[in-house]
């Protein structure tokens, strides 16, 4: 046990020392409605099995324009106190750009008392990334077109060294420590910093390129701070349906990011008056005056609907930054089924008994 705990912990402090490199990952406004993207260690954490699927269109006014789609479950199994999970993501950006992930996790659980559990993580995934070139414009079309009015065919010898279709493996991992009310998480994505770029620099070997932080996918790290504040103590209690259908409590919740340079937040809560779900949070870094990152980003409303093993939910992020409400913010939405069983190689149905206190949204 302490040799699995040793080699996870060993893996998160290593990688925090990796070089800084540039980029910034797709991401969710509703981001407990899709746990398993924020870090591999929620895979089976509930002790039960569930399914989800996620939506994001964001600044629809734009032509820039980005669709983000996602669907991911997990599976517990209690009697080795292990989850797996799954997960495969579309995002579409502009009209030429877009990338699909297919991900495994798996995430150990650790019972450290009655109320308090430890679960460690592993992800691996397969990315594929696919560019159309014939959208894009390079420099000598326009000095072609402020000099004919034409843009005419590129011979930039970058151009050249394009591939279409890049793939690479990409690693991460994270740990979860919760107990019945509260929940730290840190993660860890990209850890293998894997090479993304569409340009080919040993295309021509008598002219090699040299490569450039750009070229490699930044980690990305993450922290997840929250607890919920019950109205009535009946729910976690029984831990049964017939009292989640009945839960009242607030959630207050804190979200951090850093990738690169770029450095995100989102703090808020959320409201349950079971069946209903109300949750608002800022995002954006209020003491960082410059650099990538939006110290005012945006505004997030939600409002869900929860009942037995089904829930929906709809967010708005209105935009604050100085792009403003003209781009039409983002709209997402969130669909999860819970299946009310663990599963086992000793039993196939246990019912679930652990569970944690993070939002469904």
């Amino acid at each position: 046990m302490r040799k699995i705990v040793g080699i996870f912990s060993c893996l998160l402090l290593i990688f925090v020392g990796l070089a800084e490199v540039h980029g910034q990952d797709p991401q969710l406004s509703q981001f407990y409605a899709a746990p398993q993207l924020i870090s591999p260690a929620f895979a089976g954490v509930q002790g039960t099995s569930k399914i989800n699927f996620n939506h994001r269109s964001q600044w629809p006014n734009l032509d820039a324009n980005y669709q983000y789609s996602s669907v991911s479950g997990d599976i517990s199994l209690g009697a080795l106190s292990s989850g797996f999970g799954f997960y495969a993501s579309s995002d579409k950006q502009f009209a030429n750009l877009q990338t699909t992930s297919f991900g495994l996790q798996y995430a150990y659980h650790i019972n450290l008392n009655e109320e308090s559990n430890l679960s460690l993580g592993i992800e691996g995934a397969y990315v594929n990334r696919g560019l159309n070139t014939s959208g894009l414009i390079f420099g000598d079309q326009v000095n072609s077109f402020l000099s004919s009015g034409t843009y005419g065919s590129s011979t930039d010898p970058v151009l050249q060294r394009i591939v279409p279709n890049k793939q690479y493996l990409d690693l991460s991992t994270g740990a979860l420590f919760s107990t019945k009310n509260t929940w730290v998480g840190v993660s860890v994505h990209h850890l293998n910093a894997a090479n993304k770029s569409f340009v080919n620099t040993l295309k021509d070997p008598a002219n090699p390129l040299p490569y450039v932080s750009e070229d490699f996918l930044a980690p990305k790290y993450s922290l997840q701070i929250g607890t919920k504040i019950d109205f009535e103590s009946a729910y976690l209690e029984e831990n049964e349906y017939s009292e989640r259908n009945h839960e009242k409590s607030l959630s207050p919740v804190l979200h951090y990011k850093h990738q690169g340079n770029f450095d995100q937040m989102d703090v808020g809560a959320y409201l349950t008056l079971a069946p209903m779900v109300f949750g608002s949070w800022y995002r954006g870094i209020p003491i960082q005056k410059s650099g990538v990152s939006s110290a005012r980003e945006s505004m997030v409303f939600l409002v869900g609907y929860r009942q037995d093993n089904f829930s929906i939910g709809y967010s708005y992020d209105m935009t604050t930054s100085n792009l403003g409400v003209s781009t039409g913010g983002a709209h997402e939405i969130s669909i999860a089924y819970l299946f009310d069983w663990d599963m086992s190689f000793k039993k196939p149905f246990i019912k679930w008994k652990r569970t944690t206190a993070c939002p469904k949204f």
